[in-house]
């Protein structure tokens, strides 16, 4: 059960399987990418906040995802941070 079935109108995908995988690919490129050098840069931040700044840069990056991929819109910031706790979830148990 995902966001978009506990929350109706959060999250909206038009594809198919393969726009999914995309979309999958898309997030794993800035993941591993873009979000290792954004974490160095803001290290002062991240120590400060004991942590906390990090949500603050996953929001930033699945925005970034949400922007990218024209086929996925979340709709509003509460949607966009529980799919960030979502994906923070999924991260820490892989």
């Amino acid at each position: 059960m995902g966001i978009a079935e506990i929350w109706p109108g959060s999250i909206e995908w038009f594809g198919d399987f393969w726009y999914l995988l995309l979309a999958g690919a898309v997030i794993g490129v800035i993941n591993g990418i873009v979000k290792p050098i954004l974490k160095l840069l803001s290290l002062p931040l991240i120590i400060l906040t004991a942590g906390l700044f990090s949500t603050v840069i996953n929001v930033g990056l699945v925005w970034f995802a949400d922007y990218l991929l024209d086929g996925l819109t979340i709709n509003g910031f509460l949607p966009l941070l529980a799919t960030t706790v979502i994906l923070t979830i999924i991260h820490i148990i892989i």
